[in-house]
């Protein structure tokens, strides 16, 4: 089974280099690190081939840069098909509620050990691809009944 495709924006070197390396031991590929989302959404818009998009984006919800994170996972939901996971320092029930608005698959609260880390990644994905499937299942329901 190939790796999990996973693009993490994380405006703390240390913490995003110490991410990747412990998760990579548990078929996931980080294909890209990005401190600003900016650079995060050309790095989407350029890639040509859906097969090079990451199946999981982590996602700080404080970035460097202009835009924070619930803002770009905002407009990357709006055209890409990914798992959502938010990393966040921040446990203010304002952002909470609106990092909820873009629907995440997972939250996970700085500092985290590695086991929590692995654990919301893995619920992410298992909901995505419950997500996908419901949707296939809708859309081959519907051609069915078409006449």
């Amino acid at each position: 089974m190939r790796p999990y495709k996973i693009a993490l924006f994380e405006d703390e070197f240390l913490l995003a280099n110490d991410l990747k390396r412990q998760i990579e031991p548990y078929n996931y590929e980080v294909i890209a690190i990005f401190r600003k989302a900016e650079d995060g959404l050309r790095f989407f818009e350029e890639t040509l081939l859906s097969e090079n998009l990451p199946d999981i984006v982590l996602m700080d919800i404080s970035l460097a840069g202009k835009m924070n994170g619930i803002e770009a996972a905002q407009i990357m939901l709006a055209k890409y098909n990914f798992a959502l996971v938010f990393l966040t320092g921040m446990s203010q029930m304002d952002v909470f509620e609106d990092a909820c608005k873009t629907k995440p698959h997972a939250f996970l609260i700085k500092p985290f050990v590695i086991q929590q880390a692995l654990l919301s990644i893995r619920l992410a994905v298992y909901q995505k691809n419950l997500e996908n499937q419901l949707r296939q299942f809708k859309e081959e329901s519907s051609a069915l009944v078409q006449p």
